[in-house]
């Protein structure tokens, strides 16, 4: 399926995050529950050095990971052995080399994590991977994604940007945090 910035999708995931990758810093992926977003992502950046994850203890809708946190964050290790887990957020400020960031779910966090990661989005050192269930809790954070994916089992599409920021301002929360 041919799509925007000349990017064609296939039924390799993990393949087409890598290509969304490629060419954009701040990549949202989106999709169902189950589909696989966390897995695919992990196997797309399986090779890379310095890869970091931030996790968030509810998925999309607010719920508690099934089984528990830790089992959740034992299992997203367990994709990618050399993966550095964030409990401090603030951390990564400090960081001047190259890192990919993954950045799991954005519903529930606070205004200082958004400011945070609005902060982390801008940073030209940090390329961010934002997965969401739901695309609009992202709130004005949406206008800082280089790329926006909707994951399917099969394959994957690209969502117009104009269409995402609608959705955020339309159905998301009216104040997500901070935005520079």
């Amino acid at each position: 399926m041919k799509v925007e910035n000349d990017i064609q999708f296939t039924p390799d995931n993990p393949a087409n995050i890598l290509k969304a990758m490629e060419n954009h810093k701040n990549v949202l992926i989106r999709g169902i529950q189950g589909v696989g977003k966390i897995t695919n992502t992990m196997k797309a950046v399986k090779d890379n050095p310095n890869v970091y994850y931030v996790g968030n203890p509810v998925d999309y809708e607010g719920k508690r990971r099934p089984g528990s946190y830790e089992k959740y964050q034992q299992y997203i290790s367990s994709l990618k052995p050399d993966l550095t887990l964030v409990d401090n957020v603030s951390s990564l400020f400090s960081i001047s080399s190259t890192i990919t960031l993954i950045i799991d779910e954005i519903y529930g966090r606070s205004a200082e994590q958004m400011g945070q990661i609005t902060q982390l989005l801008d940073m030209p050192n940090v390329k961010i991977i934002q997965i969401v269930g739901c695309m609009k809790y992202m709130g004005r954070l949406i206008e800082k994604m280089d790329i926006i994916i909707d994951l399917h089992h099969d394959t994957a599409f690209i969502v117009d940007k104009a269409l995402a920021v609608a959705i955020c301002n339309t159905l998301g929360r009216k104040d997500p945090g901070p935005l520079s």
